[in-house]
C-alpha cells in the first residue's frame, strides 16, 4: 500500500510549471528551488498527478547527475519518499535508472547528500525481492562495507542509516558475497552491537548478522567467521533475553542459522548456554518466537547423540516439547513433531526409553493420524522402522506400546492409502508402512489386481514375536512428569526446507521503508 496520501494531490498545473523550471537548461537557482518544491510536496505525503509521475521521476533522476549538492540532496530526498509510494512508482524509479544514479551520488558525495542517497536505495531494496536483487547488482554492498569502516560513520545517526540499508539489502540471505567482505561486515556489525545496546540500530545490526550467515556454504565458513569475532557469539546469545521483540527474533534467527551448520559449530553455540534460553522461549506466548524455538530445537535434535542428550537434559525441555505437540496451532504442532521425531532417531537407548515412557508413542500416533506434512510422515515412518530393528527386550516393549496407543492402526491406514495396484505414482510412505507392518507386527499387506489390498492372516510364529504379552509397566520405573493428554536421515535439510516453504514471510523481521519528513517552516 502506498505510504503517500491519495489526497490532496499536487496541483497539476502548478506541478507542470515547476517541472519546466527543473529542467537542465534553467539557472542553478531555479533548479534548486524547483527540486525543493518536489521534496517538500512529497515529504508532506502528497501524491503527484499520475500523468506526471513518470516525468517527475525522470527529472529528479537527471538532477542526481548534475554538479550541485543542493540539487542532489533535494532530488535524493524526493526519490526517497517516492520510493515509499506504490510498487508501480518504485519500479518506475528503477526502470528509469534510479539505482545507478543514486549509487553514483553515494559514491561521489559526502555527509547528508550521501546519507540521503543511501536512504533512498534502502527504500528501493525494501520494496520486493526483484528490487532488492537489482540494488545488489549495483555494487552497493561494497560501498556500504567501506562506509561502515570510515570515521564519519562511527556516530549513531549516519551509521544507523547505513546499517538499516544493509539489513534491507541482505534480507533473505545473500550467497554471492566474498568471505573477506563477510568478515569485514561482521566486524563492523559486532562493533555496532557493542556500542548500541538498544534501539533500531541494534535490531537492524542483529538481523544483518542473521542474514549474513543464512544460506551459508556447506563448509560453514561464514559461521566460522562469526566465531572468530571475539565476543560476537556471546553478544548474540545475550540478546535472547532482550525486551525488544525485533532484537530477540534476530538473535533467535542467528542462533538457528548457526545450528544448521556443522556439528562442531552446533556444539560451539550450545556451549554458550543457549539451551536454557530456548527452554524458556519455547513457551512464549508470541507464536513466532515459540515456532522459531521449536525449529531450532528440531535441528539440534537432528544432530549427534550428544546434542540430543544435551537437549533433553535441560529441566522441563521434554515436557515443553511434548505439550506443544498438542498445541492448538497446527504449525506449532508440526514443529514440535519434528523435534521428537529427530530426537527419536538420534537418542541413545536410555533417553529413547525415557521419551517413550513419557508419552512419545502417543505423539507419534497423533502425528501419523494428522499427517500434516508428507516429508514429516516419511521421516516418522523411517524413524519407527529404525527403532524397531533392535531385537532386544526393548523392541518387544516398543511393539507392545505401539499397539496399546493405537499407533499400529494409524500405520495400517497409511499402508492402505495406496490401494490401487494400477496407480502410476508411487507412495513411499504407504510402501514403508506396509514393510513396518509385515516385519514387526506380522501383518502382511497383499496387493491384488482389481481388488486392492487385503490383509493376510498372521502366523502363530508372528504372534510369539510381536510383544503381545509384554508388561508395559516393567520397562522403566522412572517416567517424565507430563500432563495426561488425550488419545509428533538426521539431516537438518529436511526441516530447513519445510521452514522455507511454509513460513518464510512470517519468520522475517519487519520490512521497513521509511519516509523522511521535511522540517516544518
Amino acid at each position: 500500500m502506498s505510504m503517500l496520501k491519495k489526497t490532496p494531490l499536487f496541483c497539476a498545473k502548478e506541478c507542470a510549471i515547476f517541472l519546466d523550471v527543473l529542467r537542465a537548461g534553467r539557472s542553478k537557482e531555479s533548479q534548486v528551488a524547483a527540486s525543493l518544491y518536489f521534496r517538500k510536496k512529497l515529504a508532506a505525503c502528497q501524491e503527484p498527478p499520475e500523468e506526471l509521475v513518470e516525468t517527475i521521476i525522470l527529472e529528479l533522476i537527471d538532477c542526481l547527475r548534475r554538479p550541485s549538492t543542493e540539487l542532489q540532496l533535494n532530488a535524493s530526498w524526493a526519490l526517497t519518499n517516492l520510493a515509499c509510494g506504490s510498487r508501480h512508482e518504485t519500479h518506475r524509479i528503477i526502470a528509469s535508472g534510479g539505482i545507478d544514479a543514486l549509487v553514483h551520488v553515494a559514491s561521489t558525495t559526502f555527509g547528508e547528500v550521501r546519507d540521503q542517497a543511501i536512504w533512498a536505495l534502502g527504500n528501493l531494496a525494501a520494496d520486493c525481492s526483484s528490487c532488492r536483487h537489482q540494488v545488489r547488482a549495483s555494487g552497493l554492498l561494497a560501498l556500504l562495507t567501506v562506509m561502515l569502516e570510515m570515521p564519519d560513520y562511527q556516530a549513531h545517526d549516519p551509521r544507523k542509516i547505513v546499517i538499516w540499508c544493509l539489513a534491507n539489502l541482505l534480507r533473505g540471505g545473500m550467497n554471492e558475497i566474498e568471505l573477506d567482505c563477510v568478515g569485514r561486515l561482521l566486524s563492523s556489525l559486532h562493533l555496532t552491537i557493542s556500542l548500541y545496546n538498544t534501539g533500531e540500530i541494534l535490531c537492524d545490526a542483529v538481523w544483518c548478522v542473521a542474514y549474513l550467515i543464512d544460506h551459508a556454504t556447506i563448509e560453514g565458513e561464514r559461521i566460522d567467521l562469526l566465531f572468530v569475532q571475539p565476543g560476537l557469539a556471546s553478544s548474540i546469545v545475550s540478546l535472547l533475553k532482550s525486551d525488544s521483540l525485533r532484537a530477540l527474533t534476530g538473535a533467535l534467527r542467528t542462533v538457528g542459522n548457526i545450528i544448521t551448520g556443522t556439528d562442531e559449530q552446533t556444539t560451539a553455540i550450545l556451549d554458550f548456554g543457549v539451551l536454557e534460553d530456548l527452554s524458556d522461549l519455547v513457551n512464549s506466548n508470541v507464536h513466532q518466537i515459540s515456532r522459531e524455538c521449536l525449529w531450532i530445537l528440531s535441528n539440534i535434535a537432528a544432530g549427534t547423540s550428544e546434542h540430543v542428550t544435551r537437549l533433553f537434559s535441560i529441566n522441563g525441555m521434554a515436557q515443553s516439547v511434548f505439550q506443544l505437540a498438542y498445541d492448538l496451532s497446527p504449525r506449532k504442532r508440526k514443529e514440535a513433531y519434528w523435534v521428537v521425531v529427530n530426537a527419536m532417531m538420534g537418542a541413545p537407548a536410555s533417553l529413547y526409553d525415557h521419551l517413550m515412557s513419557g508419552g512419545l508413542a502417543q505423539i507419534l500416533t497423533q502425528l501419523i493420524e494428522e499427517n500434516l506434512d508428507s516429508a514429516l510422515l516419511e521421516r516418522t515412518l523411517n524413524t519407527i522402522q529404525h527403532s524397531l530393528q533392535d531385537r532386544s527386550r526393548n523392541r518387544l516393549y516398543t511393539i507392545a506400546l505401539f499397539r496399546r496407543v493405537g499407533l499400529v492402526e494409524q500405520i495400517a491406514k497409511i499402508a492402505f492409502r495406496n490401494s490401487n495396484i494400477n496407480e502410476v505414482v508411487s507412495d513411499p510412505a504407504s510402501e514403508l508402512a506396509a514393510i513396518i507392518l509385515q516385519q514387526h507386527f506380522g501383518i502382511h499387506i497383499r496387493r491384488m489386481r482389481g481388488v486392492g489390498i487385503r490383509v493376510a492372516e498372521r502366523s502363530a510364529e508372528d504372534d510369539n514375536n510381536i510383544g503381545q504379552n509384554v508388561d508395559l509397566r516393567c520397562v522403566r520405573e522412572e517416567s517424565l512428569d507430563l500432563i495426561d493428554f488425550p488419545s509428533a536421515s538426521t539431516s537438518r535439510n529436511v526441516n530447513i526446507t519445510s521452514r522455507n516453504q511454509n513460513s518464510s514471510d512470517e519468520r522475517k523481521s519487519i520490512l521497513v521503508r521509511i519516509k523522511r519528513m521535511d522540517e516544518k517552516n
